[in-house]
């Protein structure tokens, strides 16, 4: 029988003197006592108030004895609660006071001895008797709060009134005085000793296992415990028996650090290991494409795209046109061109017209991305390579030498953080952490595509926005954008798209919106007015291949931005 739950309260007499005649009355809540399959065991067992008179430490029951002889422990009040009165549960014991003086006296160290099984014709406890053990932890009545597990080996706090006509009292007015462990008759008992070894990892995608060994905690349990790298608030993620080695934690946030620790308990003590620090898995944004017509002025394709980190990244950056035809768009743009910005700056920091301007290292990232490549060098197609390293923000400028306004493709590839590259996202210093792209939203093959790629082992949490009144500055802007995300399925034949979810206003969805404006806020996109006609796709992207479509609603057409931002 396990015992789950005993929570018993009471409070000290203040200026109990020792060796003064004086009595205390005991509030025993036995509400949710239960055994091992949840059944209630109100009412049941013996309960016995024992002294240790001299030095202050406990004989623990054994079979055939409850206080072992040659002791000096002294039991100095017996209770049948098969007699005593509950009101839901709650138990006001009815015998009376419970006088102290020559035998025991204020300061000598308590405990309550609960056994569910023994009565008032049976009290000698069998080998291997379930019982539960309380005492107090201080001669000064202050005692340690402890919690223990809730899977069989409890703490909770026993408190003493004075000897007063209604002995409850609001519990916050008085202190926690006794800790508890649950024992069987005859089994050893000593503080705890902790672990020689912590360990922290990975064991399935979205879960940390905690492990430990080399610990004790005889009649007791482990706390686990976690807070966010560098906070100071520690959480309580659940407990475990004496006899447990590891944890499994599922409720981690992706690509977050966390410190664990262990903290053994019983009835006599408790200890604390050091702290262990892990960095959960996250994935990553193994590229980012659009595809839309590219005009002149206000209208050329424009993507910007922030890296986020603390070493460099290899990116490749690519403008397609003549390329397209190879999937059958026919109104290319003949010539596109390519130059890259770092924020604020009015000169490029690298610019392309032609595919072969720069072969070698860009076949060098295109090998080592999920980019295709292009095998003819003197194809009018565009792209560069470069290594830029810290947090930065870049806009790449998309136009094209014949001005045909043709539909063009514009991507950014992570060559350096990718699992193609053999490189976890965890272990990656930077990467891609958002990418927007503005162009002409027309109808038919002119809207505008987006499509990136989820990289890693575990979901990606995303912010997808489709705006056109929002667009500060410019005119033209389209008025009513609408987006829907489609992921390709690669388990089925001929690689279907999988329509995800789609919007057409951003507050469509009222039960997300607390949500979307505080993942806006942490990724530092400005949150959109209410009554806005803006679309957000707030989604939870496994590992994959994505696109959403831009277009207008019924057939509007106009300026627009698409933007993904990776939340984790």
């Amino acid at each position: 029988m396990k015992l789950t739950e005993l929570i018993l309260t009471a409070a000290i007499a203040a200026g109990f003197a020792a060796n003064s005649f004086g009595s205390v009355f005991f509030s025993i809540d036995l509400g949710n006592l239960k055994d091992e399959n949840g059944g209630s065991l109100i009412g049941e067992g013996m309960l016995y108030l024992v002294a240790s008179t001299d030095d202050d430490t406990f004989s623990l029951p054994l079979s055939g004895s409850i206080v072992v002889g040659g002791s000096d422990d002294e039991i100095v009040a017996t209770w049948d609660l098969s007699v005593e009165s509950s009101t839901g549960g709650e138990y006001i014991v009815t015998s009376g006071a419970v006088p102290f003086g020559d035998d025991w006296e204020a300061g000598n160290d308590l405990a309550i001895l609960w056994f569910p099984n023994l009565t008032v014709a049976n009290q000698v406890p069998s080998a291997g008797e379930p019982y539960g053990f309380y005492r107090n932890t201080s001669d000064s009545g202050v005692g340690d709060v402890w919690k223990m597990p809730e899977n069989g080996t409890l703490l909770h706090s026993l408190k003493f009134f004075p000897d007063v006509t209604n002995p409850l009292v609001d519990s916050g007015n008085v202190p926690s005085v006794v800790s508890s462990a649950g024992f069987v008759a005859g089994e050893s008992a000593g503080s705890p000793t902790p672990p020689t070894d912590v360990a922290t990892n990975e064991n399935n995608p979205g879960t940390v296992n905690f492990n430990w060994v080399g610990a004790t905690v005889p009649g007791g349990g482990y706390r686990i415990e976690r807070k966010l790298a560098g906070g100071s608030d520690w959480t309580v993620l659940g407990t475990v028996g004496s006899g447990a080695t590891s944890f499994d934690d599922d409720t981690v946030g992706r690509g977050k650090d966390y410190d664990y620790r262990l903290v053994a308990i019983n009835g006599f003590d408790s200890v604390m290991s050091s702290s262990s620090q892990i960095q959960s898995l996250r994935s990553s944004l193994a590229n980012i494409a659009t595809r839309g017509r590219i005009g002149s002025g206000a209208e050329a394709l424009i993507l910007g795209f922030v890296i986020e980190g603390t070493g460099p990244i290899d990116i490749l950056a690519t403008a397609k046109g003549p390329d397209l035809a190879n999937v059958g768009i026919l109104n290319f743009a003949l010539d596109p061109t390519i130059s890259l910005f770092p924020f604020g700056a009015t000169e490029p920091d690298a610019q392309s017209d032609d595919w072969g301007a720069d072969a070698a290292a860009i076949s060098d990232f295109v090998d080592r991305s999920f980019a295709q490549a292009i095998v003819d060098d003197t194809s009018k197609d565009a792209a560069f390579a470069f290594s830029p390293e810290g947090t930065q923000l870049f806009t790449a400028i998309v136009n094209d030498n014949e001005n045909a306004n043709g539909v063009g493709l514009v991507e950014v590839f992570d060559a350096s953080g990718t699992s193609r590259n053999g490189v976890a996202p965890n272990d990656a210093t930077n990467r891609l952490v958002n990418v927007a792209t503005r162009g002409f939203v027309g109808t038919g093959t002119d809207v505008l595509i987006a499509g990136f790629i989820v990289d890693g082992a575990v979901d990606s949490k995303l912010l997808l926005r489709g705006l056109g009144p929002s667009i500060a500055g410019l005119s033209g802007t389209l008025e009513d954008p609408t987006i829907t995300l489609f992921r390709t399925d690669f388990t089925q034949p001929g690689f279907p798209q999988v329509e995800v979810a789609t919007n057409d206003d951003w507050e469509d969805d009222p039960a997300k919106l607390d949500e979307i404006i505080a993942v806006s806020n942490d990724v530092g996109a400005a949150v959109l007015n209410s009554g806005s006609k803006d679309s957000i796709l707030l989604v939870d992207a496994i590992p994959g291949l994505y696109s959403f479509v831009l277009s207008g609603v019924s057939d509007g057409t106009g300026i627009g931005l698409v933007e993904v931002f990776l939340a984790d």
